[in-house]
């Protein structure tokens, strides 16, 4: 989450820094907007790494699971 805001936020200073070399500035509105759509990004990036993460845990737990029904039931691979 903090690469996310930080990510944010150097967007925001690059842009402010075009800006003052000879580029056209934005409007609050296209500001907005592009700080919006930098914050969307990072957070569907955390969200899908969040996803992975869990989904590998859980993976884990299950074969640890299966394992352990195994050699309960007498069938160690």
């Amino acid at each position: 989450m903090k690469k996310t805001i930080l990510g944010i936020f150097a967007g925001a200073a690059l842009t402010l820094s075009m800006a003052s070399c000879g580029e056209k500035l934005l409007t609050q509105e296209q500001f907005d907007a592009e700080v919006a759509k930098k914050f969307e990004a990072g957070r569907a990036a955390v969200e899908s790494e969040m996803t992975a993460k869990c989904d590998a845990e859980f993976e884990n737990r299950v074969q640890e699971r299966v394992r352990q029904l195994d050699v309960q039931s007498g069938q160690v691979q």
